[in-house]
């Protein structure tokens, strides 16, 4: 065998392979660089459009676009029998709900926090770390939570808890088993959800956006449903559901409050 050969034979192809690798580093950050000008290009022409149209933008829009599928989403409810051995608290089953009253309604200690409210609850709420407040919180006497999957808000499984005069009175909650299907797609981004409602006319002149938010959503009340990725807008106390995957406009929620 000639050692000579295959030793420059093995140099070139070692070479051949860095070469490959850089040229691999080198096209991914050409494309992570072109995908932060367009989504940057994006928010500008989005930011221009909404004041040209007398519209206020007053939230923090995500910038992520992250692939996602649908959900299987499974109501299989909250047995009440294993809360009636948690002290202090009357459940009854509701239809897609549990609706608990804490008897004696529990004192709020510190300043009100809606995440760190659902840590003091955490003994008398099953399933208490699956759950995250909604950014928007209109009203301080009941405040918003969600039932989350991979870190996203489920706007169809919420855990509303009823304050009054710093004491907390219960809560009313809905928990689903959630199975991911399978066909994951990069989701459209908040701007284009933005544009979309406001080419619909659906979000009007000198409206105020208030919040933007990417999670999951189905529109109709079934035992099992399917969830699909949505962005919901909040604008002047009203909620829309971009699907955002199509970009088309979900149905408004059946419980909406």
């Amino acid at each position: 065998m000639d050692w000579s050969r295959t030793k420059t034979i093995l140099i070139w192809a070692f070479l051949l392979l860095d070469l490959f690798l850089l040229y691999q580093v080198y096209v991914t950050r050409i494309s992570q660089w072109n995908d932060k000008e367009v989504a940057q290009s994006e928010k500008w022409n989005t930011e221009l459009y909404l004041n040209q149209q007398n519209i206020t933008l007053d939230t923090e829009v995500p910038q992520d676009t992250p692939e996602m599928s649908n959900l299987d989403a499974e109501y299989i409810g909250i047995n009440p029998i294993s809360l009636h051995e948690i002290s202090g608290l009357q459940a009854t089953v509701e239809k897609m709900a549990l609706a608990a009253k804490l008897d004696p309604p529990m004192q709020i200690r510190g300043q009100l926090n809606p995440q760190e409210l659902l840590r003091q609850i955490g003994p008398r709420l099953i399933y208490s770390d699956q759950y995250v407040a909604d950014p928007y919180q209109p009203n301080q006497s009941r405040l918003l939570y969600w039932q989350v999957y991979d870190k996203m808000p489920v706007f169809v499984a919420p855990l509303e808890m009823y304050l009054n005069n710093g004491t907390l009175l219960g809560y009313r909650q809905t928990f689903f088993h959630l199975r991911k299907q399978q066909g994951e797609r990069q989701v459209i981004s908040g701007y284009a959800a933005l544009r979309s409602l406001v080419d619909k006319q659906i979000i009007s002149p000198g409206e105020r956006i208030e919040n933007v938010s990417l999670g999951y959503y189905g529109s109709y009340d079934a035992d099992i449903q399917t969830l699909v990725p949505v962005w919901r807008v909040v604008h002047d106390g009203k909620w829309h559901f971009v699907n955002a995957i199509t970009g088309a406009l979900e149905r408004p929620m059946v419980t909406q409050r």
